[in-house]
């Protein structure tokens, strides 16, 4: 699969929002088809470091263990430790502040999965899933905005 990438513009500052999306077990409350995650490692700073996630997409219901990196500031990302559907899920996202309490969400996702899908369905499968992730994560960092 090709990578896909999609990126939002966020009325909250960076921190704020750059919380929400590594407050991993509050993503039930705001990511449809996430049913649960289970954080089993975290760095000296209290950021995940292994989780795995329980979800339902595509009408299955899957289970992917998740490795995650810091690279910089303002940014982690992702890699697949394992999965019983998926061959690959990496994921990078970078969160930017305009100075003005603005954000930028930027993401990429690239994905494998172990049955025969063609690649044009399996990305346009991805570009939905990481549209609907971003506009969740707009929607929950303007409502938890303090005004």
């Amino acid at each position: 699969m090709s990578v896909v990438t999609g990126s939002i513009i966020i009325d909250a500052d960076p921190e704020a929002v750059l919380a929400i999306l590594l407050d991993l077990a509050d993503y039930p409350s705001w990511q449809p088809g996430v049913e649960r995650v289970d954080i089993e490692d975290t760095d000296e700073r209290g950021r995940p470091r292994q989780a795995t996630w329980h979800a339902k997409a595509m009408g299955l219901r899957a289970t992917h263990s998740l490795r995650y990196e810091y690279p910089a500031d303002g940014c982690f990302e992702y890699h697949l430790v394992g999965s019983e559907v998926m061959t690959r899920f990496d994921f990078s996202c970078t969160v930017t502040g305009d100075g003005g309490g603005k954000s930028e969400v930027s993401v990429s996702q690239e994905l494998g999965i172990k049955w025969a899908m063609p690649e044009a369905i399996l990305n346009k499968n991805a570009r939905k899933g990481i549209g609907k992730m971003l506009d969740a994560l707009k929607r929950k960092a303007e409502q938890d905005r303090p005004r």
